[in-house]
């Protein structure tokens, strides 16, 4: 009968009870080199070999458990390394369909691994029709934005038409704008003559039509000489410069503005309406702000404006009536002519001045 040590027994029992608890065991024995090659020696060595093998297999395990899919193979004939094998390399690939469809790729399905490759293919679906989805709204979002940012600066540019530019931005940041004094400004005044009568004889349509064209033109004009329209009354046109932004040329740009305006008149095709409008101009302190809450209207007040406008009143057909304070501005860059003071009604009489050419009607 084959007699075996009962040292070599107790570790073979003791390494069937770590496999049975799913331990790690270490190889239960070295035998001697010179031990018999009997059924012993088979068993401890089919039992060591089966040790290593549980033993390279529990590591692999645990690597898989932590994510780690890239690592040697295992060398075994045991079925449940096999199949590990498979497992992994399903992780493996489903790993790398998972990183496609994180770059975008919903187009990757799975068909290897039973219920769960349903259910994944159903949620790579769900994954494509949420973006989809997302992605149709935020084009929703896009136009609408722009169409915001088209009506913003729709706004923005009807704001600038009424109100200048440094108010508008007040407006913006603060929400409200405190009225400012300027003591360097030229104001301008013109008025149609005739208007009352020659607007009886013509179409309201028509008419507004006329003004319109006739003012943009003069919006223009007083644009290209760094002066700006504060707004229109009727027939009446009032413009400054030097405000809200300083200007040390003001009178100067001022007075080519007025020039422009007359050639722009004078140049007029004869077969329109003939329009003849009186200005006149003077150079003092103005105070700016807006008035009303519900409506904004940026409007210039102070006894400047008063005046410029007695000029105008005193003025004559297409001529250019200028006060003395715009004339000793302005005199040593253009041509005047002197006038007879003029009474004018709670200043006394004035002394005014014609800035010439004269432009008489054709």
């Amino acid at each position: 009968m084959l007699e075996v040590q009962e040292e070599i027994l107790d570790k073979i029992t003791e390494g069937i009870y770590y496999l049975l608890n799913g331990k790690k065991k270490p190889q239960i024995v070295e035998l001697p080199a010179d031990y018999p090659d009997n059924e012993v020696k088979q068993v401890v060595s089919y039992f060591n070999k089966l040790l290593k093998e549980y033993n390279d297999f529990a590591g692999h395990m645990a690597s898989t458990s932590r994510g780690e899919l890239d690592f040697s193979d295992i060398e075994s004939k045991m079925q449940v390394v096999q199949d590990y094998k498979n497992l992994r390399s399903n992780l493996k690939h489903l790993t790398w369909k998972t990183q496609r469809i994180s770059q975008g790729d919903f187009s990757q399905r799975i068909d290897f691994m039973g219920d769960f490759s349903a259910a994944f293919n159903k949620m790579t679906q769900q994954l494509k029709d949420a973006f989809e989805k997302i992605e149709a709204q935020n084009e929703q979002l896009k136009e609408a934005n722009q169409v915001i940012s088209q009506e913003k600066d729709k706004s923005e540019k009807l704001l600038l038409n009424t109100l200048p530019l440094k108010v508008v931005e007040d407006l913006k940041q603060f929400g409200k704008t405190e009225p400012e004094s300027f003591d360097n400004v030229t104001v301008f005044f013109s008025d149609i003559v005739g208007f009352t009568n020659k607007s009886m004889t013509i179409e309201p349509k028509p008419l507004i039509l006329e003004l319109s064209k006739m003012f943009t033109t003069f919006d223009d004009i007083m644009t290209k000489n760094h002066c700006e329209r504060i707004k229109t009354i009727g027939d009446a046109y009032l413009a400054v410069c030097g405000m809200p932004k300083a200007d040390f040329n003001h009178a100067s740009n001022m007075l080519n503005a007025s020039i422009s305006i007359m050639k722009y008149l004078q140049a007029r095709p004869k077969a329109q309406i003939d329009w003849q409008i009186r200005i006149g101009i003077h150079s003092g302190k103005v105070v700016g702000g807006i008035v009303g809450i519900r409506k904004y209207l940026y409007d210039v007040f102070g006894d400047t404006i008063n005046t410029a406008s007695r000029m105008e009143s005193n003025s004559e057909p297409m001529r250019i009536n200028v006060s003395e304070t715009t004339y000793n501005l302005t005199r040593d860059r253009f041509t005047f002519s002197e006038r007879e003071p003029i009474e004018v009604k709670g200043k006394g009489k004035m002394k005014m001045y014609f800035l010439e050419p004269y432009f008489p009607h054709l």
